[in-house]
């Protein structure tokens, strides 16, 4: 059974996939290390909540950055 931590990173897990990141890709923007990441989304380690929402805060941004360069692109 899947705990909240790992529902959760799954779902930002697919809302970077959607916009065509990796959970690499947010971890990075994130700060934080892909390895823990991995760590915390097999559910070996419990992360703290800040950094759950630093990796969606991280995720968020990937995803406006990438809709303001496709409206730019749209726009030229």
């Amino acid at each position: 059974m899947e705990s909240t931590t790992q529902i959760a990173i799954r779902a930002i897990r697919e809302k970077a996939e959607r916009s065509g990141f990796t959970l690499s890709d947010v971890a990075y923007a994130a700060g934080i290390d892909k390895a823990q990441v991995s760590r915390w989304s097999t559910g070996k380690v419990v992360p703290l909540y800040s950094a759950v929402i630093n990796l969606q805060a991280a995720c968020d941004a990937l995803v406006e950055a990438r809709l303001a360069q496709l409206q730019k692109e749209s726009q030229a």
